[in-house]
């Protein structure tokens, strides 16, 4: 007789935060534009179903026609538009997941645009396509949903992983990575550091390297161990832009869905910001759009559908 052994394995709960975000059809004539924006910890995927849409990811631009897919990494800025005749229609979803696995793959193996016949592509359309239809079932399936979600994710991560395989040892985690994630935590509760004046003109790259008005950024590099001239170098060559830059992008989003979306008054959403008083606010609200927040509530676009507010500090 086999005598077994007493044996006991424990493995950690898993309870992961995965979320399908503002998946939708849409049909759009020639000229539309969807203005360049970027989302945080979260990825969007666009199936292009007619036409041809023009994609821009970063500082690449590509056309797509139909079958194409674009694959949006996590804090890239990404826009559309139609400058063909015809139109175009396109599925499109964003799915949040703080998977640091996943988000890192998309840094190192994402290429963005993906022609119908990439192995990607051809991985990822089924679960597209069925995730279509099951979003149109009465009543609507949320369990059925996120299977189809979890199979898109399951894909992208294991052609990325087979990709990163084949180069070698894993590359280690990018520091700018990990600056866009302290800006997040700016964004999340507004500290003394970030109630500065904010100024409508642009900065130069002397003054967004000066210092001026960037403990922030000095905190964070200390933080990280490396030095604030460095920090700046490090995130302008992984998303084309300065860390300033980037916290303003993300400040002009959070004001734009939080007065499109919530109750809360103007003076609120500016202390949320980490503005100083509404007056500031408001002057740089209206260099960012070309009007008041007051009005913009009062007539908000279609376009702010895109927008995703940040998750608060928990």
């Amino acid at each position: 007789m086999t005598t077994l052994k007493a044996n006991h394995i424990t493995f950690p709960h898993i309870r992961p935060d995965i979320c399908l975000y503002a998946p939708h059809f849409r049909s759009v004539p020639s000229e539309w534009t969807c203005g360049k924006h970027l989302h945080h910890m979260m990825f969007e995927f666009l199936l292009v179903l007619e036409g041809r849409l023009t994609a821009f990811h970063g500082n690449v631009e590509q056309e797509l026609k139909a079958g194409d897919l674009v694959l949006i990494s996590p804090m890239h800025l990404h826009g559309y538009e139609v400058i063909q005749t015809e139109g175009a229609s396109f599925f499109d979803g964003h799915i949040i997941i703080e998977d640091e696995v996943l988000l890192h793959l998309f840094e190192t193996e994402n290429l963005a645009f993906y022609s119908k016949s990439h192995p990607l592509n051809e991985a990822l359309q089924p679960w597209i396509k069925e995730l279509m239809e099951v979003l149109q079932d009465s009543p609507l399936r949320p369990t059925k949903v996120m299977l189809d979600v979890l199979h898109i994710i399951e894909a992208i991560h294991s052609y990325f992983k087979e990709k990163a395989t084949k180069k070698g040892p894993a590359q280690q985690r990018e520091p700018a990575y990990l600056i866009a994630k302290e800006i997040e935590k700016l964004m999340r509760k507004p500290t003394l550091t970030t109630l500065i004046e904010e100024t409508p003109a642009s900065f130069s790259e002397a003054e967004e390297g000066s210092g001026l008005g960037s403990n922030w950024l000095e905190e964070i590099s200390r933080q990280l161990n490396i030095s604030s001239r460095h920090c700046h170098r490090l995130f302008r060559q992984a998303y084309g832009m300065s860390p300033r830059q980037y916290l303003m992008i993300l400040k002009q989003q959070e004001a734009m869905q939080l007065l499109a979306s919530s109750n809360e008054t103007i003076e609120n959403i500016a202390y949320r910001l980490g503005y100083v008083n509404v007056q500031s606010f408001s002057r740089q609200f209206a260099a960012w759009v070309g009007c008041t927040p007051g009005g913009f509530r009062k007539n908000t676009p279609e376009t702010i559908n895109y927008l995703m507010s940040l998750p608060q500090s928990k």
